[in-house]
């Protein structure tokens, strides 16, 4: 399985003479890039490992038997009817775990058309997007449907798929958890469903919106829909089991959104994110900037960077990426000014990279440091001048 050290090491055959052109061509559209761009391979490192997936093997322990006369309830069998959950607010977050964004909503007829999206005559709200890492790789889709009725007669609902390469590991802004009368927590009401080898976890109990959750070698899937839904909820499971979604149809459509070009091209991007090697004695080998639609403004704009960097035998990359998942925080080492010389030492001797969080009022992303020929004397250098 390749993991993200192994992606890493890919930056070591990127073509020189491609790596000198990129610090003198214009900006231009992403034509076959991702195979001359092997430095994007830093960004693997801040949007959780980029793990090729391999299908979880379902573990029938406390699961029942799919079978074809399974009803909607029988899905959500564990979930009760009890006290809906307490909900408690976090700080807020300080960035995303994607870097862009890319709105879909004008191409649901032609993906109904071409049945890769099921039909949903009666939900004609919808919010369709794709989710990319700062790299133009695929962090998620999202398929939104509403209903929206214009009278009082109710049936408002919301139902939305989620579909990702891998399992994702997101940083929400509330905590969500459940109390029994004595105001201790309650575990999740789940049921485990094993359909075809393969294992569907439901979720919900209460008023609480329910989800079903699976995987399989394609990628991680999750529909959501609210208490009052679940009839709709396995109506829409039944439609993508026998029309499983592919996610390359989306990895594609990366080619739409991104540019790339070099720094010399875009000299305002990440200046503040950015440490001044030259001061320090490196010398550029290459500059990279990623350009795409910001997931929060939509507007094409720097969404990452990746530069490589050289001082007579020492070698290192810095990598900036605009969106950031709870993998690569528990791999950070927190700001430079956190970051502990000794701690930097003992990290660079497990692994030649470290995550670095660069927050600031303007703008917040996260940074990889990959020691590539050198010591951690070396990384600490560069480290203290962001410090500073």
């Amino acid at each position: 399985m390749m993991n993200g050290e192994f992606v890493l090491d890919c930056l070591e055959y990127l073509d020189a003479d491609l790596i000198t052109a990129a610090g003198t061509e214009a900006p231009r559209r992403r034509s076959g890039w991702i195979r001359w761009a092997a430095a994007a391979a830093c960004f693997c490192l801040f949007v959780g490992g980029c793990l090729l997936l391999r299908g979880r093997k379902a573990s029938t322990e406390g699961a029942q038997k799919w079978s074809p006369s399974m009803s909607a309830a029988d899905y959500f069998l564990n979930c009760d009817n009890g006290e809906g959950p307490k909900r408690r607010s976090l700080t807020d977050l300080v960035m995303p775990p994607y870097a862009a964004a890319l709105p879909l909503d004008g191409e649901r007829e032609c993906l109904e058309t071409a049945g890769v999206l099921p039909p949903m005559e009666d939900h004609t709200g919808q919010d369709f997007k794709a989710y990319y890492n700062a790299d133009g790789s695929l962090y998620k889709v999202t398929f939104w449907w509403m209903l929206r009725p214009y009278d009082d007669t109710g049936g408002y609902s919301d139902l939305r798929l989620t579909a990702a390469p891998k399992e994702l590991h997101e940083i929400s802004d509330v905590v969500v958890i459940r109390l029994d009368e004595n105001g201790r927590e309650v575990q999740p009401n789940v049921t485990l469903t094993l359909r075809d080898g393969v294992e569907i976890r439901a979720e919900g109990g209460g008023v609480e919106h329910r989800t079903l959750t699976w995987q399989t070698e394609e990628g991680w899937y999750q529909l959501y829909g609210d208490a009052d839904r679940e009839e709709e909820l396995v109506a829409l499971l039944d439609w993508f089991w026998a029309h499983p979604l592919s996610l390359e149809r989306f990895r594609n459509m990366a080619e739409q959104c991104f540019v790339i070009t070099s720094r010399a091209e875009q000299p305002e991007a990440f200046q503040a994110q950015i440490p001044d090697f030259k001061a320090m004695g490196y010398t550029a080998e290459s500059e990279l900037v990623y350009l795409a639609p910001r997931y929060d403004s939509g507007e094409q704009a720097p969404v990452g960077f990746v530069g490589v960097y050289f001082r007579e035998e020492t070698r290192v990359c810095w990598s900036l990426s605009l969106g950031a998942d709870k993998d690569a925080f528990n791999a950070s080492l927190g700001s430079p000014k956190e970051v502990r010389e000794w701690k930097l030492t003992e990290t660079l001797s497990e692994k030649n990279y470290v995550n670095i969080e660069l927050l600031g009022s303007d703008l917040s992303c996260m940074a990889t440091l990959r020691l590539e020929q050198g010591t951690a004397a070396d990384a600490w250098e560069i480290l203290q001048s962001m410090a500073r």
